[in-house]
C-alpha cells in the first residue's frame, strides 16, 4: 500500500483538511508502533450523525449517534503474529491487509471541539488516535487498561506537536463521560436475564425479517403452504414434520444473515476466507430447500387428487390441525405488522405504535375456542386470560391501550377470516356433493 490509510466519505463531500490531517496522525501512529514496514492498512470513513448512529445501530444494537467507532480486525495477541508475518511478506502480498475500520462523526468533532474549548485540528486527530489503538486491540474500561491507552494517545498528539487546550479538570471530565457512555454501552451488548435475552431475540427475528428479502418471501410463502395444507388429510406426524421443515429453511436463513453480517462487521474488502464463509451459509439455505422439496414429495405426491374430497374430511375430522394452523398464520402476521412498524415508514404503523405480539395470539386462541366449543365456563376462561395478557402488556408499560386493541382486533379478524373462508368452502363442496 502506498498510504497507511484509506478515507471513504459517506454523505460528506471530500475535504482536503480532513485528509491532511488524518494521513498526519495514522502515519506518527504506524511509526510509532513499527508498523510502517508492513504492507497493511486502516481504512477510516468520515460520516454525519445519521450514518454513524445507523453502523452503531446495526454492529453493536445501540440506537444512537457516537463520535468514533472503531471495528478491529483482529484479537490483541493475534496481531503481533500477523504483523511479523506481513512484514516478512511485503513483497509478494502487493495488495495490503486491512488492520481495521475507524468510522467517524465530523459534525459530532466540531460540536466537541467547541465543547472542549480546543481546536477541530486537535480534536480530530484525538478521534484517530483513540481509533488506532482500539484497532490495536487497546481499551479503557479498566483503569490499568485506561492509563496504557492514554499514555499511548498522548505520546502521539504530543510528537506531532498537539497538545490539549483544556485544563485538567476539563479533560478528566471528558475521558470520565467517555468512559461512562462506553461502559454503559458494553452493558447493553450482553444479556443480563432471561427478560433481556427474550427481548434481544425477538430483536433479531424483528431485524430478519424487516431487512431480508428473502425471508420476507419465505414468510409468504409459508403462510400460502400451512393454508394449502388444510386441502389435505395430514396425520400429526406428516404436519409436524411439515412445519419442521418451514421452521428448518427460515432458521438457515437467519443464520445464513447473522454470518454475512459479521463477515461484514470484520471485512470490508475481498477476501477469499469471507467469500467462503458467506457462500458456506449460503449453502447450508440451499440444502434445507432441496430438503423442504423432498418433504414436500413425499407428504402431497400420493394426496394430490381429490383435494377437494380431502379437505372437506379434513375439516371435518381435524379441527384442532385447522387451529394450529390458524394460529401459525396468526403469529407469522403479526410478526410481519411488527417488522413493518419497526421500519418507520408509515403514517399508520411505525416506533410510535408497535401491535403486540402477545396480545394478537391470546385473543386469537380465544376466538378459536369460541368457535370449537360451548362450555360456558371454558368460553369465560379463555376471555379473562386474554384480557389478562393484554393488560399486561400495558401495566408494563411495553404497549399502550390503543396497540393492544389494535392487536386484539387483529387476532380476531384473522381467525374469523380463515374459519370463515374454510367453512364456506367446505358447504360448496357438500351441496356440489
Amino acid at each position: 500500500m502506498e498510504d497507511n490509510c484509506e478515507i471513504i466519505y459517506k454523505n460528506l463531500e471530500k475535504n482536503e483538511k480532513y485528509e491532511n490531517i488524518i494521513k498526519e496522525v495514522v502515519d506518527e501512529c504506524f511509526k510509532e508502533e513499527k508498523l510502517d514496514k508492513a504492507n497493511i492498512y486502516i481504512s477510516i470513513t468520515l460520516t454525519n450523525e445519521e450514518e454513524i448512529e445507523k453502523i452503531n445501530k446495526q454492529y453493536r444494537n445501540i440506537d444512537k449517534a457516537t463520535d468514533v467507532l472503531s471495528f478491529p480486525m483482529f484479537e490483541k495477541e493475534e496481531l503481533d503474529k500477523f504483523i511479523n508475518d506481513n512484514v516478512k511478506n511485503a513483497d509478494i502480498n502487493m495488495q495490503g491487509d486491512i488492520l481495521g475500520d475507524v468510522v467517524i462523526s465530523i459534525p459530532r468533532v466540531y460540536e466537541q471541539a467547541e465543547e472542549y474549548g480546543h481546536s477541530f485540528e486537535r480534536e480530530l486527530a484525538y478521534m484517530v488516535v483513540h481509533g488506532f489503538y482500539h484497532i490495536m486491540g487497546y481499551d479503557h474500561i479498566e483503569e490499568a487498561d485506561r492509563k496504557v491507552m492514554r499514555e499511548k494517545e498522548e505520546n502521539i498528539l504530543s510528537k506531532l506537536g498537539i497538545k490539549r487546550e483544556t485544563s485538567k479538570e476539563e479533560s478528566q471530565k471528558e475521558l470520565e463521560e467517555i468512559e461512562r457512555i462506553e461502559k454503559k454501552n458494553k452493558n447493553k451488548t450482553s444479556n443480563s436475564n432471561f427478560i433481556d435475552a427474550w427481548k434481544n431475540a425477538t430483536n433479531g427475528i424483528i431485524y430478519a425479517t424487516t431487512t431480508q428479502r428473502n425471508i420476507k418471501i419465505q414468510l409468504v410463502i409459508a403462510v400460502l403452504v400451512v393454508i394449502v395444507s388444510l386441502f389435505f388429510d395430514l396425520s400429526r406426524a406428516e404436519f409436524l414434520c411439515f412445519l419442521f421443515t418451514i421452521i428448518l429453511i427460515l432458521f438457515a436463513e437467519m443464520c445464513n444473515t447473522a454470518i454475512e453480517t459479521v463477515v461484514d462487521l470484520y471485512v470490508d474488502v475481498y477476501h477469499p476466507k469471507a467469500k467462503i464463509a458467506k457462500d458456506v451459509a449460503a449453502g447450508g439455505v440451499v440444502i434445507t430447500a432441496l430438503n423442504a422439496l423432498i418433504v414436500a414429495y413425499f407428504l402431497f405426491f400420493d394426496k394430490i387428487s381429490d383435494i377437494g374430497l380431502n379437505f372437506i374430511k379434513n375439516i371435518i375430522k381435524s379441527p384442532v390441525h385447522l387451529a394450529f394452523a390458524t394460529i401459525i398464520i396468526v403469529l407469522i402476521a403479526i410478526v410481519a405488522l411488527i417488522a413493518i412498524a419497526r421500519t418507520n415508514k408509515h403514517k399508520g404503523l411505525n416506533k410510535k405504535f408497535v401491535p403486540s405480539g402477545f396480545t394478537a395470539i391470546a385473543f386469537a386462541a380465544n376466538t378459536i375456542i369460541w368457535l370449537m366449543t360451548d362450555n360456558i365456563v371454558i368460553l369465560t376462561l379463555s376471555l379473562v386470560l386474554a384480557i389478562l395478557v393484554a393488560t399486561s402488556r400495558t401495566e408494563a408499560k411495553v404497549h399502550k391501550t390503543s396497540e393492544v386493541i389494535f392487536s386484539a382486533c387483529v387476532g380476531i379478524i384473522i381467525v374469523l377470516l380463515i374459519y370463515g373462508i374454510t367453512l364456506g368452502v367446505m358447504s360448496m363442496n357438500i351441496i356440489n356433493l
